[in-house]
């Protein structure tokens, strides 16, 4: 699977639009990004690789729907 240092996002989830853009990180224990969506706070997901599941910061406050397009998009 091959990820991107930068992603825009755009994308519709219960007739509503998010835009923004994902921004890799570059530190030494997981592959992390920087999410950013408009009118959304900013938060961080990961790729855990020992069980090689995505998480995200307890700060992304969002719904999982959303999170889960996210994840989506970074694993194209």
């Amino acid at each position: 699977m091959m990820l991107s240092d930068y992603l825009n996002l755009q994308f519709d989830v219960n007739g509503k639009t998010f835009k923004g853009f994902c921004m890799r990180i570059h530190d030494d224990f997981h592959l992390t990004y920087a999410v950013i969506l408009e009118n959304c706070h900013s938060f961080c997901v990961w790729l855990d690789e020992k069980t090689s599941k995505w998480c995200y910061s307890k700060y992304a406050i969002i719904d999982q729907k959303v999170l889960d397009q996210i994840i989506g998009q970074l694993g194209k």
